[in-house]
């Protein structure tokens, strides 16, 4: 059964679990907070959750119209809001955090608001079994990624969260340094055995790259005689 929604299209990918800041200053999606917090009389959660709107990645340009459905990915993360500060000057920030993730079915094209709306539908996590060896390699190649970039264990997610295998896949899937389309595809995977599966791929594909550029001598650029022309 599908849900109306707010819409929030940025050029970045939300994830389950993950922090979200968010400045918002223009007046369509000044409207879209306003609206989402003066329902707080609904209760919380998917019937009309009062602090939720949906964070869409656009799939090309920046800004996204009505009736142009194509230019959005189609699955998404439901963002709620956690805190919000508003600036003297009209503007608001706010800390937000992915929860659930849909699916967009349809654009509403006369919803009556500024800011886009859709109908989607929720998609729920399916139970399905991980091998503990995939589980265990993911985490490894992950822990590894991090020292390189120099996060440490600490700037990551807590000891369970790396064991448990859904957990693992979303915090791989917002930590990671990816292009837009590639963290979408990890979102957008079916189970977390799916996910585990992509992002191995990907913390291998790092990896190597990392050797290969560690391999590479360092050109003394002061050593180089001037351009004589």
């Amino acid at each position: 059964m599908s849900q109306r929604l707010p819409l929030f299209p940025l050029g970045a990918v939300l994830v389950p679990g993950e922090v979200l800041p968010l400045h918002v200053f223009e007046p369509r999606y000044l409207d879209l907070v306003r609206d989402v917090l003066d329902d707080a009389s609904h209760p919380d959660g998917r019937d009309g959750s009062v602090s939720r709107f949906g964070v869409l990645g656009i799939r090309r340009g920046h800004e996204v119209g009505a009736h142009r459905l194509a230019e959005l990915y189609d699955v998404g993360c439901a963002a709620e809001v956690l805190e919000i500060d508003r600036n003297a000057d009209g503007t608001l920030d706010l800390v937000t955090v992915g929860r659930e993730r849909f699916r967009l079915d349809a654009l509403d094209g006369d919803a009556g608001t500024a800011y886009l709306t859709g109908q989607v539908e929720w998609l729920d996590e399916p139970s399905t079994v991980v091998e503990p060896a995939l589980t265990e390699q993911v985490r490894t190649e992950f822990l590894m990624y991090c020292e390189r970039l120099g996060m440490g264990r600490d700037g990551t997610a807590s000891s369970s969260a790396l064991e448990d295998p859904v957990l693992l896949s979303y915090v791989v899937t917002a930590s990671m340094l990816l292009h837009l389309p590639e963290r979408q595809n990890l979102l957008a995977a079916p189970d977390a055995r799916v996910r585990l599966r992509r992002a191995l791929s990907l913390l291998r594909r790092e990896r190597v790259l990392w050797q290969v550029a560690a391999s590479v001598p360092a050109v003394d650029l002061a050593r180089r005689a001037p351009d004589q022309g």
